[in-house]
């Protein structure tokens, strides 16, 4: 990723996933100070119930991969059965080289701690469709 520089989307529809609250409503200041429209969901349930209603809505999520009430790949299997084009980065505090798990063909990694380059640049491969 570090070969292309990230390019700002606005406008773009993203449905954002974690059980933190802080880390919801940070990813949503920077999100939306770059002009895209954020839906938040505080856990599992709630996100495949507003992605069940709103896909066509939506042009990507970003996914917590660890959350009390539902794993994050389960999550990101059950909005595949919704819409299996559904654009997904996964957010974790884990590397793919530490949990191998993380690789899940047709999504994008970003790990935690992350700053609002390193969204920007995972938010503009994803919405591209690039790895």
């Amino acid at each position: 990723m570090a070969d292309v520089p990230p390019a700002r989307s606005p406008g773009s529809r993203v449905l954002v996933v974690d059980d933190e609250r802080v880390v919801r409503r940070a990813l949503q200041r920077v999100l939306e100070r770059d002009g895209h429209a954020v839906t938040l969901a505080e856990c599992g349930k709630d996100a495949i119930e507003l992605y069940a209603r709103n896909w066509r809505d939506l042009d990507v999520v970003v996914l917590d991969v660890m959350m009390p009430d539902a794993d994050g790949r389960e999550v990101l299997r059950r909005m595949r059965e919704v819409n299996p084009g559904v654009r997904v980065i996964l957010s974790s505090g884990f590397t793919a080289e530490s949990d191998p798990s993380l690789t899940v063909p047709g999504t994008w990694l970003l790990q935690k701690p992350y700053t609002p380059d390193q969204v920007r640049a995972v938010l503009s491969y994803a919405l591209a469709g690039a790895k």
